[in-house]
């Protein structure tokens, strides 16, 4: 077994699951020859995201959405849904062989991913550039890489290598910078944000500090750097100077800035989060949902680590009350600096109630909910959810006249697929076919 295929096994198929569909998403409309199960897998998991949830969908709506939406051709989808049906995440109603509607039964995000990787290890055989595919997007998921150095960790043939990343950049989830003489590869995935800072870094340093900072820092999401600064740690795990000085340069060269909330007591701290993943392609509105969890976050972290007096034990705690009751049981002294910049996003209000103390209430707004959704999710797992998920094709789904959803996309043209590239030797052999049949 080569070590590719071995490193795919100890990858876990529920991670191959969600690499799968990271690539998927990232290809959009173009075609890759060598790739099958990576595409089908990645496109079943994008139709299970986007149906969780919802009620009875007719077929005729669900290939408009799933076509316009996500990218996904209208002759694939059968048999989408039938990988689906077969792992129980859908119910069909068919007359002979024509689909006629889909009862979703999606479960929860660790479950779908699991779900779906049981199938993987039952039914899926990637071929080898597949494989090397899903292994280069998952190490670059931790860090961005030197290029030589990625080749020789993964043990991959030159020439395949090489046309895997031809087909990465071709097919946008690949993409390198050139710093310091060498070719930097970063998944542009979990990198988009602040890319030649960290590819900078990468080519200075080495990738596996970065990996071990990112992933001290998802552990501890919205953590203040001033505190890290003073500390050299997050919470107890030491801090090297070269990641520190990553940090810093992140909140003060950064292209998104880190959160920040200045009070007289502790002066103005920045806090920390994990790069977005699938920043570039944020819509305006889940960029702004993304914006409110994290300043929630970092408000319930000034209120743990820099407190005025009396520090909270626990933020997930805080942010489930929040979720569950739109407020805060009780007024401090406290409030009125801890969350002033959620009253200035929008998420919440202060209401005075005597002397210095005041109540935070969360004003009651879908995307407040989905905010603390995603801010409870932050400090738990350390994960940003429902990022993924495209809510103009959800609002799209629930439609019951095809002709209203024909309509919402009938100023666009027909989308055109596009294909990667083909190899000299793909083409010289596909001449050579054409050639035995027209002789």
């Amino acid at each position: 077994m080569s070590k590719i295929a071995t490193d795919q096994i100890k990858l876990g198929s529920a991670i191959t699951a969600a690499r799968c569909h990271e690539v998927q998403t990232t290809l959009g409309q173009r075609d890759v020859p060598e790739f099958d199960q990576l595409v089908l897998i990645g496109m079943a998991v994008r139709v299970a995201l986007h149906i969780r949830g919802l009620p009875l969908i007719e077929y005729e709506i669900l290939k408009l959405v799933c076509n316009h939406y996500l990218d996904i051709p209208s002759t694939v989808l059968p048999r989408i849904l039938a990988l689906l049906s077969e792992i129980e995440f859908v119910y069909l109603t068919t007359k002979r062989k024509t689909i006629k509607s889909v009862l979703p039964n999606v479960p929860y995000y660790d479950d779908l991913y699991r779900g779906v990787g049981d199938y993987i290890d039952t039914e899926a055989s990637f071929t080898e550039q597949e494989q090397l595919a899903l292994a280069i997007v998952n190490r670059l998921a931790a860090a961005p890489d030197n290029s030589d150095r990625l080749q020789a960790a993964l043990g991959a043939d030159q020439k395949l290598y090489r046309r895997n990343i031809q087909i990465g950049l071709e097919g946008g989830f690949l993409v390198v910078r050139r710093h310091r003489g060498r070719d930097i590869i970063i998944n542009p995935v979990y990198f988009s944000e602040n890319a030649e800072i960290f590819a900078d870094h990468v080519a200075a340093t080495n990738s596996a500090d970065v990996a071990q900072l990112l992933s001290t820092l998802k552990q501890h999401q919205g953590w203040p750097l001033e505190l890290i600064k003073a500390n050299a740690r997050i919470d107890r795990i030491d801090i090297k100077p070269d990641q520190l000085i990553l940090l810093e340069r992140l909140a003060q060269e950064g292209m998104i800035k880190p959160p920040a909330i200045a009070t007289t007591y502790s002066g103005k701290n920045h806090f920390l989060f994990t790069p977005t993943p699938t920043a570039a392609n944020l819509s305006p509105l889940k960029r702004e949902i993304h914006e409110r969890a994290m300043a929630i976050v970092s408000a319930v972290r000034q209120g743990q680590l820099l407190p005025q007096q009396y520090s909270i034990r626990s933020p997930a705690a805080v942010i489930s009350a929040l979720r569950r009751n739109l407020r805060l049981s009780r007024a401090t002294t406290e409030f009125s600096q801890q969350y002033k910049s959620l009253v200035r996003l929008r998420i919440g209000q202060l209401i005075h109630v005597g002397n210095d103390y005041y109540e935070f209430r969360i004003i009651d707004t879908e995307e407040n909910k989905e905010a603390l959704d995603m801010a409870y999710s932050l400090v738990t797992t350390g994960e940003y959810e429902g990022l993924e998920v495209d809510d103009e094709a959800r609002r799209a789904l629930l439609q019951s006249d095809p002709d209203y959803v024909e309509s919402l996309v009938a100023a666009e043209h027909l989308r055109q697929r596009e294909s990667v590239s083909l190899t000299e030797e793909q083409e010289y052999q596909l001449s050579n076919l054409l050639l035995k049949v027209t002789s």
